[in-house]
């Protein structure tokens, strides 16, 4: 709908066209309803309201108060150990692009998010994942019903979460590393922005969209999803520089001028994205679901280089806040 769209990143090659159109046409006429813009400076340049910075405050002390977002409540996983000779071993074979038995795991632990997982999915009113068939039979005239194309973004939000952790321990791991690890992590990040992009085909396939209009979907896909990483990349890069564990606990006196505070960005980010902006900011499923994710990057931030690379962990629990 055009609400969701206003939230809509361009990729690279129409950034520029979008940008200068969009400037030639707030010169003539301010948007008042405009969420962000593009920027000579950055990417996604978020257009706070007053109402925004004052709420910002009375987030971030909420969510420095919830026990779920401390170091301590977030189990450490993993170990010190080296990858064992069988992952390395299917790590070569991976890297030298022989076949791939390495990635498989950590797809596993995205699908891990997508089944069997009904009741957080209800919390954050997330839509559940059926299995449907994706075979469409010849001359099909079924079409997507009311609300697919929102359901169905919903859900590439939810995996593009996943993926993106994942993307940003490995980011993080490659700095200073060898050409092998570099190699891996990056073979990691691929393997995982391509296993997504099949299932959201398989997502818009069992919605009934049209074939010749799948690709133009998984583009239109794509953009949404890049404005978010976005996003959330400069939500912690600015706000977060010693770990998110840090960032959260701190007091509102201790936040460097011109900062808002970890959490309530995230949650932001969320908000424009995940839920397009259409709930109220004190929603539950929001404040669960920035939560949920904060969680998850304290998980993340806590790995060691070979428990991640070997996938010796899982995802950790949402506990309720009681």
């Amino acid at each position: 709908g055009s609400g969701a769209r206003s939230f809509r990143c361009s990729a690279a090659a129409r950034a520029a066209e979008a940008a200068e159109a969009q400037s030639a046409s707030s010169e003539q006429q301010p948007n008042q309803d405009m969420k962000w813009d593009i920027s000579p400076e950055r990417w996604v340049d978020v257009k706070w309201t007053d109402g925004d910075r004052q709420r910002f405050p009375l987030e971030h002390a909420k969510f420095r108060a919830d026990p779920r977002l401390t170091a301590s409540s977030v189990p450490p996983q993993g170990d010190d150990d080296p990858m064992d000779w069988t992952t390395t071993t299917r790590a070569f074979i991976s890297c030298f692009r022989m076949g791939d038995c390495y990635t498989t795991i950590f797809e596993d632990l995205v699908y891990d998010r997508l089944a069997g997982c009904d009741e957080l999915l209800e919390r954050l009113h997330i839509p559940m994942f059926e299995e449907k068939s994706v075979v469409q039979p010849m001359h099909s005239k079924a079409v997507p019903g009311e609300g697919t194309y929102e359901r169905v973004r919903r859900q590439t939000y939810w995996i593009s979460l996943h993926i993106w952790l994942l993307h940003i321990k490995q980011h993080a791991i490659q700095e200073g590393e060898s050409l092998w690890v570099s190699a891996l992590c990056a073979l990691l990040t691929r393997r995982m922005f391509e296993y997504e992009w099949n299932l959201v085909k398989g997502l818009l396939h069992a919605a009934d969209v049209p074939i010749m209009s799948v690709t133009g979907e998984v583009l239109d896909m794509q953009e949404f999803v890049f404005g978010l990483c976005v996003a959330l990349d400069d939500a912690f890069k600015e706000e977060a520089p010693r770990g998110c564990a840090h960032a959260l606990a701190l007091e509102d006196s201790e936040l460097e001028s011109g900062r808002s505070g970890l959490a309530p960005r995230v949650k932001y980010a969320l908000w424009a994205n995940v839920y397009s902006g259409a709930i109220a900011h004190d929603a539950d499923e929001l404040y669960e679901l920035t939560v949920y994710l904060l969680r998850q990057r304290i998980l993340m931030e806590s790995l060691q280089r070979d428990a991640f690379l070997s996938r010796r962990f899982t995802w950790t629990k949402h506990p309720p806040w009681s």
